[in-house]
């Protein structure tokens, strides 16, 4: 019988010994983050900010792979272990690494839009700052994990023989890549002109190829428009250099709003732009700015009236349009129903 399939006591205490190593490695490294977020948590509890509340939401999970990690890592260089496994450690060092670093990213990201963030809106210098943090958050992301692949696989030494050999072909490689990814190029090229130039920024309410809503999000390849019904509009960033599109919240959120009337020309006008007056005054989202009856047209048989007010955003225009239109026909329907449009006829007595 061949007794050398059977490990040694020496053997069996060393992997025994190598199991109790790993364990306490990851039982100190989760007691270490633990110490470490309670402190920070009854920090928090007694003086809040919202740094430290997105510190506690966004690093908890990566903390809690990131300590056993290293102390594994430390316990490593006490134990006779090949290199593979310590390949394998730093490895998962960079990646844990790199995800700490993307939630710190995510964290600094909340912080910022909670600055700038006032009764649940924001300015145009403010969205401005949040739509280039946006994009360079998401340049930094694939810059990071760009890097954590290159670092891994530079770290093993047979692939960086391989990346050698990869490199005297570079040039080629690229014209392929070149030509294979224009299009990814050129979206990456155009935010950063949308980025800085800012035709649209977050949170601007836009007006696209008939449908409205507002601009949820930049990435670094297309841009995702909320409508007004709640679905998501996606579209590539080349489509704002190649085409025209209406921004209502360009350099300010406060628009003027309007609703046209066809009236009779015996139509009481001044006591319509009463009645629009005090159904402004009684609306909410009336902003107290602008608020105007004019007549602006005529033909054979009526009247155009133009009533005009103002209000903080789009949304709020809508609204107050449709709820004027209600108010005021609901007028004219009650008190001047003589007032609509009426077709006379002129008799001529023929002689």
């Amino acid at each position: 019988m061949d007794f050398s399939q059977f490990k040694t006591p020496f053997e069996l205490e060393s992997w025994f010994t190598y199991i109790l190593v790993i364990l306490g490695s990851i039982l100190f490294g989760l007691l270490l983050q633990w110490i470490i977020f309670l402190i920070i948590k009854i920090s928090n509890r007694r003086k809040p900010t919202v740094l430290k509340a997105q510190l506690l939401k966004h690093l908890k999970i990566p903390s809690q792979f990131l300590f056993p990690i290293l102390f594994i890592f430390s316990a490593f260089s006490f134990l006779n272990l090949n290199s593979f496994w310590h390949k394998c450690i730093e490895s998962l060092i960079i990646i844990n690494f790199s995800w700490l670093i993307i939630a710190s990213l995510n964290a600094i990201e909340e912080v910022v839009k909670q600055k700038f963030t006032i009764n649940d809106s924001h300015k145009v210098k403010e969205r401005k700052v949040l739509t280039q943090l946006r994009f360079m958050k998401n340049l930094t992301v694939v810059i990071i994990i760009t890097l954590a692949i290159a670092a891994i696989l530079w770290n093993i030494s047979s692939v960086r023989k391989v990346g050698t050999t990869i490199l005297t072909s570079a040039g080629v490689i690229g014209i392929i890549a070149g030509v294979a990814a224009q299009k990814s190029i050129a979206n990456l090229i155009t935010g950063f002109q949308i980025a800085f130039t800012q035709p649209i920024k977050i949170d601007d309410e836009v007006m696209i190829e008939g449908e409205f809503g507002t601009v949820e999000d930049i990435t670094l390849t297309y841009v995702v428009i909320k409508t007004w019904d709640w679905r998501r509009l996606v579209l590539p960033l080349n489509y704002f250099n190649d085409n025209y599109f209406v921004n209502w919240t360009f350099s300010s959120q406060e628009l003027i709003g309007s609703v046209f009337f066809h009236v009779d020309y015996m139509f009481p006008i001044s006591d319509f732009r009463k009645k629009l007056l005090a159904i402004l005054k009684s609306n909410k989202l009336w902003d107290h700015n602008v608020a105007d009856l004019l007549v602006t047209n005529l033909d054979k048989t009526t009247m155009e009236l133009r009533a005009t007010f103002s209000a903080k955003n789009a949304s709020d225009i809508w609204n107050l349009r449709c709820n004027v239109r209600e108010e005021m026909i609901n007028y004219i329907q009650k008190n001047q129903g003589n007032g609509l449009p009426t077709i006379r006829q002129i008799n001529s007595n023929e002689n």
